[in-house]
């Protein structure tokens, strides 16, 4: 079992619907292999993305996603193997649909949301993030801060409301 970058998103995206994005953001020649289990629909999307051939494997789960209204309802995972450009593949794909995307499933930070935004970027999301960071206390731990400030660009608009 390795380290994977995940994503989340609602069971009515159906496999065709990741394949057409991969399709077309990554490569327009992407193979797709999908079959129907107990559960609905999993399978394999490979494609290339730059030199790197790579293996998004698509299944409707219920697994819990505790703090996501996905918890324990069935839902679309999406997985990748962490690596080169995991976290961004898999961005780019979720933010198409909405849903969650956890960047690496083997450390403590839970899946971050992102939201149905065509012009949503995810170099954006990570400045903004490591910003916030950078002025909260140095005491709390890596992922305490990585989790407040996935809070505060969450709920951004609020928070401006409040303060």
């Amino acid at each position: 079992m390795g380290v994977d970058t995940k994503g989340y998103v609602s069971k009515e995206v159906k496999a065709i619907d990741i394949y057409n994005v991969v399709q077309t953001k990554f490569d327009s020649e992407a193979n797709f292999y999908i079959d129907e289990d107990r559960d609905g629909e999993i399978g394999n999307v490979v494609f290339k993305y730059n030199d790197d051939r790579r293996n998004l494997f698509y299944c409707v789960t219920s697994d819990k996603l505790p703090e996501t209204e996905f918890d324990s309802k069935p839902h679309v995972a999406l997985i990748l193997g962490n690596w080169g450009e995991s976290v961004r593949i898999m961005t780019e794909i979720v933010k198409e649909f909405g849903g969650y995307v956890d960047e690496n499933d083997c450390d403590d930070i839970g899946p971050i949301y992102i939201g149905k935004d065509g012009k949503y970027a995810y170099s954006n999301y990570v400045n903004e993030r490591n910003e916030i960071m950078s002025v909260l206390d140095e005491k709390l731990s890596h992922t305490l801060r990585i989790q407040i400030a996935d809070q505060v660009i969450k709920h951004k608009e609020q928070l401006k409301q409040l303060l």
